[in-house]
C-alpha cells in the first residue's frame, strides 16, 4: 500500500466507533478501523486534518501502554505539524485534553488529561525542510548519546544528533535500518 515503515501514536478512548464519527465531522480521514483486535480492544487509524497519521484505542481485554516515561518505554508523543493551533483544536476537541504553552523561547503546545502532560504540539519550520505533519514516539533512555552511538552501529541513521533542551532533558531522533523514525530521550 505504499505505507513506509513508521511508529504509531495510539490515543486510548472509551469509544472509537464515537471518536470516528468526530474525525469524520471535524475534518479528519478514516484510514481503516474501526475494528475489534480480537478481545483486546477496538481500533481505528485515522488523520487529522493535516494529514498526521494516528490511532485510537478502546480497551477491552488489554488496557495498552502500561508503563511509560522510564528508560525502554515510551517517554513522549510529539506532533509536528502545518498548523500547531488547527492541530491543538482537533486533538482537544476530539480527545476532550486540555491545553497550554510551554514556556521558553520555542512556540509548543503541551496537551494534557487530568492536569498531566501527554503530548506535544509544534509548528513545522522552513528549517525542517519538506517534512510532511506526523506524530515521532520517543522512547526514554539512560544515554542519549551511548544509545545514538549503539543505533549508528546497528545501522539506524542519527537524523537529529543528542540536544539538550535546557531544564528538561536530552533527545536525538533516529531512522532504523527498516527507515522508521523514533525519538530518544533522557530527563534533566
Amino acid at each position: 500500500m505504499g505505507v513506509p515503515p513508521h511508529w504509531n501514536t495510539y490515543f486510548t478512548v472509551t469509544n472509537t466507533d464515537e471518536a470516528v464519527a468526530k474525525v469524520q465531522q471535524s475534518g479528519g480521514t478514516v484510514l481503516f478501523g474501526p475494528m475489534d483486535v480480537f478481545t483486546a480492544g477496538r481500533m481505528a487509524m485515522l488523520q487529522d486534518r493535516q494529514g498526521a497519521a494516528f490511532a485510537v484505542w478502546q480497551p477491552q481485554d488489554h488496557i495498552g501502554c502500561r508503563v511509560k516515561r522510564e528508560p525502554g518505554a515510551i517517554m513522549w508523543n510529539e506532533l509536528t505539524t502545518s498548523d500547531r493551533n488547527d492541530a491543538t483544536d482537533f486533538y482537544t476537541g476530539l480527545l476532550g485534553l486540555g491545553s497550554g504553552e510551554m514556556e521558553g523561547a520555542m512556540e509548543y503546545t503541551l496537551l494534557k488529561a487530568a492536569g498531566d502532560d501527554v503530548a506535544g504540539v509544534m509548528q513545522i519550520t522552513e528549517g525542517m525542510g519538506s517534512v510532511p505533519p506526523h506524530w515521532t514516539v520517543y522512547f526514554g533512555v539512560d544515554n542519549v548519546d551511548n544509545i545514538t552511538n549503539q543505533a549508528e552501529s546497528l545501522g539506524a541513521i542519527v537524523l537529529v544528533p543528542g540536544t539538550d533542551i535546557p531544564g528538561i532533558g536530552k533527545f536525538a531522533v533516529i531512522q532504523d535500518p527498516q527507515g522508521a523514525v523514533f525519538g530518544i530521550f533522557t530527563d534533566a
